[in-house]
This record gives C-alpha cells, structure tokens and sequence, in this order.
C-alpha cells in the first residue's frame, strides 16, 4: 500500500512539473527536454525542475523594482526628428527624444577619470554616482577624496554600488565610503540573513550626474583597471563613456533616483526638469534606453533588432562579450544579405573564462556563415558601441550577452547625430587597424578537448 502512494505522488509530481513546462516555456526544445526528464525521472526530474527549470528571474524582479510601464504614452506622442529610424526606440523602449547641447566622448580612465573628478570638484549642488564595480585602489581613493571634498562644502552625494559587483571585484571600498560619512548605499547586497542571494538582478549601469547639469554614462567601472597608460596596471582594460549635457541629463537623473529609492526606500527631491516632448537639439538627439528583467525587459533586445534591420549601409558593433541570440544573429545576417557592411569587433580573449569559452563554440559558426568578425588583442576592450548608417550610435552599459539583455539591469543611449557616429566610426576605424579578420576558410585548430570545453562552457551561455 505504502508503494502504491509513494507511487502515485511521484506520478503527480512529475506530471505537474511536467505541465508547467509546457505551459510556461517559451522555447518548444526547453520544453520538450523538461517534460521529458520530468516523466522518465519521476523523482529527480520534478526536483531538478524546481531547482534549475522555473525562471524566477522576471517575478522577483517585477516584485523588488517594479516601475509603471511607459509605453503607451510614448507611442501616442509625435515624433519630430529628421532620422526616420527615431520611431524604433520610441516604440522599443517606451521613451521620447530628448535633448542633447554637448556630447564628449572619453577614451580609458586616462581621459575619462581626471574629467569626471573636475566635474565633482566643481559641484555645488549634487553628485550621483552609479557603478557596477567601485574598487579601494588608486582611482577609488580619488574619487572618495573628491566626493568627501564636496559634501564638506554642502554639496548632497549618494553612491550606489552592486552588491555583487563590490563583493567578487576586490579591494573592496565600502568601509572606506562608510568611515568617510557618504551616503552610500548597495543595490541588492548580497547576504545570508536576511537571505538575499540573488546572482541576477544585477544592476551594471554607470551613471554620474553632477548638478543635474552633467551626466556621464558608458561602460567604466570605478577602477583603476581603466588606466590603460599606467604601466603599473596589469591587464588593463579599454573602454568608452560619454559626457553629456542638455535635457538628457535628466533621464538619466530620473534612472539614478529610481535605482537610489528601490535600494534605500528614499525618494530624492524631483527638482530636475522634465524632458520636453518636441525639444530643440544642438547637438544630438538622445535617448535613454533602460532595460531589465522588470517591465523593461526586452526592450534593448527589441530596439536592437529594429536598428538593425533598418541599416542600409553599415552596421558596427563593438561588445566585450558577444553571446547573441538567434533573432539578433538573424537580424545581423539579413543585414548582410542586404548588402550592409556588417562588422562586429570584439576582444581576442575576454577577461571572463567561461564567457570566452562559450564564445569560442559559436564564433567559427557565426564565420562560416558570413559574418565579418574582428579581433582586438589586448588591452582587454570592454567598450561597447554601436553605429548605423552615418546618422545613429548607441552606446552604454550592456553587452550581447543574454545577462545583460535578459537578466541584469543595464542602460544604453541612442545618440541621432552625423557627428557623434562620425567620432565612432573613428573610434572603430582605430581598432580595425590594430585587430585580425577571421577569416571563414581557416581550419579548425582548437585541439578535441579544448573545443569540449568550450561546448560545455557554451550550455550555460544563459547564464554568462
């Protein structure tokens, strides 16, 4: 009788794990591979389903950082610009134009670390600080220096670091920001108990806003690893940001002080000006594009895809890490066809090894199937930028990667300027230069365990 019971709650559990699968999976292989390990293992299979198979990533999010979607106001505004690709990331991410007077691009914490701490000695009203990465080196005890200097002088700071990111980056500078009396918070710390051990949910925006006037924004860290001309720093890494003024400067305020109330439960003063819906441009026409595993989710995905496929000339793309999708690798490749002249640029090696790894499984694929790939060799290049055309650039915090596109929240700007692409296509022109095309008829040389690795690595490319 005991059997019998046993039996049949085992045949009720693999059924009901079973029937989620099926119901809840968007991709009909998870699905198949799911139902079928749940009915042939009726024990292991429905436990290894609860673990591993029910994506609790959206939920948690939409429950810890919900925001009121913004959509259908931005698709019944008008649209006023002279780029006719303007209404993709106005339908994509749910955000109007907004006014941009200055754009400055910085190369590495050589250019970019020295204007940043100018503009911070400068301040007379606020400092906003967002990073993924802040650690306790020779860039970090500058920057806390200079934030202590300035809220000595009355001016309001708030820092708002990873948990994640300030716990596996040592050294870590949390007590120096806590003994210096900052107003320092964590985005989503990591800890025991209360338990709160979350590996997504990241948050790997960069955001400095300084007086509401001035904002920077791209993809440096708080680190030392950025001065690529310091030949103290080992294994340095390359990377971009933008200096921005203009009405811009507010979105990205508004982003800082969602993420600052979500962490702290402290709503900042709302004294910064709201975008207007037909601004006037000097220099560019900008977009903020947030997205995360919130009610953001997809929607950097989603203006990707229509940016690309509405490239007529060129279509550039610059990422560290470069795990795409089958419906961005489709949109490359119909570009292509097109006749677009379809680069991607990446690092000869990343820093990451399982996300180089998994990189390695697909790229010789991606190749034989047309892609033009490039291959920058160190300095490591985290930047990550993209121009299209003569007329469109975006740049900021994600890479092509399912973390940043599905499971971290990320950010990423849409610059409309003849200008701003002209500098990037500088920018990518300088690296060509110094990397190696793979060419498609090259044979394959990884030796047989090298390539398993890489296989194995590549299973868990959701995750990288």
């Amino acid at each position: 009788m005991l059997n019998f019971i046993v039996s049949v709650v085992l045949a009720l559990l693999s059924l009901s794990a079973a029937t989620h699968a099926l119901t809840t999976k968007s991709d009909s292989r998870s699905a198949l591979a799911w139902v079928s390990f749940c009915l042939l293992m009726p024990l292991a299979g429905p436990l290894a389903y609860l673990l591993f198979g029910i994506n609790r990533t959206r939920s948690t999010a939409q429950r810890l950082y919900a925001v009121q979607p913004t959509n259908a106001e931005a698709e019944a505004a008008p649209i006023h610009s002279e780029f006719a690709r303007a209404m993709i990331g106005q339908r994509g991410s749910g955000k109007n134009l907004t006014g941009c007077t200055s754009v400055r691009f910085l190369e590495n914490g050589d250019e970019l670390f020295p204007a940043m701490l100018a503009d911070i000695h400068a301040a007379t009203d606020s400092v906003y600080l967002c990073t993924y990465i802040f650690q306790h080196d020779q860039i970090g005890r500058q920057f806390i220096s200079s934030l202590v200097a300035a809220q000595s002088r009355g001016v309001d700071i708030k820092v708002l670091v990873d948990g994640l990111g300030a716990l596996a980056y040592p050294p870590r500078a949390d007590k120096a920001l806590r003994d210096a009396g900052l107003h320092f918070a964590h985005f989503d710390p990591i800890r025991l108990f209360p338990p709160s051990l979350h590996i997504n949910l990241r948050n790997h925006r960069k955001m400095l806003i300084v007086d509401q006037k001035i904002a920077y924004t791209g993809g440096h860290n708080i680190s030392a690893k950025h001065l690529v001309k310091d030949p103290a720093v080992k294994s340095p890494a390359r990377d971009l940001h933008a200096r921005l003024e203009g009405a811009i400067v507010s979105d990205i305020a508004r982003a800082f002080a969602a993420d600052w109330e979500r962490s702290t439960g402290e709503a900042l003063e709302n004294h910064w000006v709201a975008s207007p819906a037909s601004p006037s441009f000097d220099k560019a026409e900008a977009r903020l594009i947030l997205d995360g595993p919130n009610e953001d989710i997809d929607k950097l995905n989603d203006v990707l895809l229509g940016v690309f496929s509405s490239a007529k000339e060129r279509l550039w793309l610059m990422t560290p890490y470069f795990l795409p999708d089958k419906d961005l690798v489709g949109a490359l490749t119909a570009a292509r066809l097109r006749g677009v002249d379809v680069r991607v640029l990446i690092p000869e090696r990343a820093n990451i090894h399982l996300a180089h790894w998994a990189a390695q499984h697909t790229l010789n694929r991606l190749v034989a199937d047309g892609l033009c790939l490039y291959l920058v060799p160190a300095p490591f290049i985290h930047s990550k930028a993209l121009i299209i055309d003569n007329d469109y650039s975006l740049i900021g915090s994600a890479n092509i990667d399912p973390r940043s596109l599905r499971l971290n929240f990320e950010l990423g700007l849409e610059l409309f300027s003849f200008e701003c692409n002209a500098w990037l296509a500088h920018y990518f022109h300088s690296l060509f230069a110094e990397s190696h095309w793979v060419d498609p008829r090259a044979p394959e040389t990884r030796p047989y365990l090298v390539r398993l690795r890489d296989a194995l690595a590549w299973l868990f490319s959701p995750y990288l």
